[in-house]
């Protein structure tokens, strides 16, 4: 994993000149919106700022979210997901009326994905938004607080640190039923289909996936305007693993390519020949998926 590292730093630091430089894209391109992107709760301002100026020097407005404000421990995400959410859909309307932007395209990583969705569905935003992309954003909820829940402690003591101090003797927190696997909020949140209608999705992933594992969760099945984009598919040798997903040059253009065109593309950083294959895990290390979960029959092709 410290080889993996070094790569993704030495990687990135070498491509950034080049790939802020926006990739010709021969698909039309559609109107530039503005972007909201709703950073995820291990992100302060400093560091959200790795995603929003990159995309800033490609033209973008780019507006971001804070899930966690230190001034709001009530609605932190570990705490409470779906009063984050709540709390988007006041801040983006504020936004709307003082920018005048009627309609927002949205970028949103890991649990904030899960935040995006409550608040497209719940809060008002679908009203606001034309396109989603979704970076490993857990659409069928998360294996660890189904575990840990079937275990009866949720967040389990290792995990207590992220929370605010006051509520470190919830049990469990709200933020637990809210996002776990197979639990009745993400039943909720998925019916009657994971994708809304009005709002185009582009589910991305990747199959070195440890975090929001098996990467498959992370991606829509049934009705709906969406396309799942699994990175390997795209750069096969990138190292694209959670942590690197919204801030590694070549998922800056392939965000890009979606906001503008639609058509996935990725300016890819290292060469793509010949292929490494990745092979993905089927569960979280440690974290048994809920009984019964069943892996759709689509994805199977990524194991062979």
């Amino acid at each position: 994993m410290g080889v993996l590292r070094r790569l993704v730093v030495l990687t990135v630091a070498t491509a950034v000149a080049v790939l802020l430089i926006p990739a010709a894209a021969s698909a039309r391109a559609v109107e530039r919106l503005p972007i909201i992107y709703v950073a995820s709760a291990i992100e302060n301002p400093a560091l959200s700022e790795a995603f929003a100026a990159p995309m800033r020097a490609r033209g973008y407005e780019v507006y971001t979210f804070q899930t966690t404000d230190p001034e709001d421990p009530a609605n932190n995400p570990y705490v409470r997901i779906k009063g984050n959410a709540a709390k988007l859909g006041r801040w983006a309307d504020a936004l709307s009326k003082r920018t005048g932007h009627r309609r927002f395209d949205v970028v949103a990583i890991s649990q904030t994905g899960i935040v995006s969705r409550y608040w497209f569905k719940d809060y008002g935003g679908a009203r606001l938004v034309r396109k989603a992309v979704i970076l490993s954003g857990m659409i069928l909820g998360s294996p660890y607080q189904s575990y840990w829940l079937r275990q009866g402690k949720c967040p389990p003591a290792d995990r207590m640190q992220y929370l605010p101090p006051r509520y470190r003797g919830m049990n469990p927190t709200p933020a637990c039923l809210e996002q776990a696997m197979g639990g009745a909020d993400i039943t909720a949140l998925n019916t009657p289909t994971q994708a809304l209608p009005g709002i185009t999705y582009y589910n991305v992933t990747t199959l070195r996936e440890e975090e929001a594992a098996p990467f498959w969760i992370n991606l829509m099945t049934g009705p709906g305007d969406y396309r799942n984009i699994v990175t390997q598919d795209l750069c096969p040798n990138d190292p694209i693993v959670h942590t690197t997903l919204n801030i590694a040059p070549s998922m800056w253009s392939l965000i890009d390519s979606l906001l503008r065109t639609g058509t996935p593309r990725m300016s890819c950083m290292t060469p793509s020949a010949p292929a490494i294959k990745v092979r993905p895990v089927r569960a979280p290390s440690g974290i048994p998926l809920p009984p019964g979960t069943v892996m759709p029959a689509q994805f199977e092709k990524y194991y062979r």
